[in-house]
């Protein structure tokens, strides 16, 4: 059985402490993750800062990220003592020395700049610990022209006919979301139903996916029963809420 690698959605979020931060990850690190998937957001100036939404209404601010500097945004706490953290500082760390799934939040920009600190930190010294994931074609298409050896993934709610997407894109994996339905995204069909084709090309993808030599890293895996199976259809990377869940199903199932 290959070795499936257990990445911490944002961060280890069990103690409260905020996703997307510096201590998230380590402690995330400290409970056996095998590495991080976590967001990045451009700033106004360029830079990359590590948060999940595009803007701070969350912290009680209406600012917009891109219309904010670095200097400002990681100067904001997230809670008492624990800041916004660049990119940098993320890579820093963390570099080279666990797997990091980078998801690129921008729509449009960001490539260049992403490639740059990738190869600022040495990142392509070891790939296998490297893949960049965003919703958006347009800066995964932008980071393969700039530079084809770095991994890059397509994250999709929904799995039906994103295998083409992949190939088009040249990414070498797919994210497909694989969980418990939430209830608002049912809008066409029963629950039953919706769940039921759901998981229907979830799997019709994998076998896709496999055969084409692709990686598939669902997100973000919570409920015991899809943590189980995806292990079971030997998924490459699994992004979950509950690593300690996810370490304890693959050594019982491997």
């Amino acid at each position: 059985m290959k070795y499936i690698k257990i990445l911490a959605h944002r961060g280890y979020l069990i103690n409260g402490e905020p996703g997307n931060s510096i201590p998230a990850f380590q402690t995330a690190v400290l409970h056996g993750a095998d590495g991080l998937e976590f967001d990045v957001h451009l700033t106004s100036d360029n830079r990359f800062i590590c948060y999940h939404n595009d803007t701070l209404k969350k912290l009680g601010r209406s600012n917009a990220i891109k219309n904010l500097s670095h200097k400002e945004l990681t100067s904001i706490e997230l809670s008492e003592g624990i800041t916004i953290p660049s990119l940098e500082e993320v890579l820093d760390l963390f570099g080279n020395k666990i797997t990091l799934n980078i998801e690129l939040k921008s729509q449009k920009e960001g490539a260049k700049e992403l490639v740059e600190l990738i190869h600022q930190f040495n990142l392509t010294d070891d790939l296998t610990k490297l893949i960049v994931s965003s919703f958006f074609y347009t800066p995964l298409k932008k980071i393969k022209v700039i530079d084809p050896e770095i991994p890059t993934g397509l994250l999709c709610h929904c799995s039906k006919d994103q295998i083409q997407v992949v190939k088009e894109l040249n990414c070498n994996a797919i994210h497909p979301y694989y969980n418990i339905i939430p209830k608002d995204w049912v809008k066409f069909h029963s629950l039953w139903l919706t769940t039921f084709l759901h998981n229907f090309y979830f799997q019709r993808t994998i076998k896709k996916a496999q055969k084409l030599g692709l990686f598939v890293n669902p997100w973000t895996v919570n409920d015991k029963k899809y943590l189980s199976a995806a292990i079971q259809k030997q998924v490459d990377n699994i992004i979950t809420d509950n690593v300690e869940q996810a370490l304890r199903l693959r050594n019982q199932l491997s």
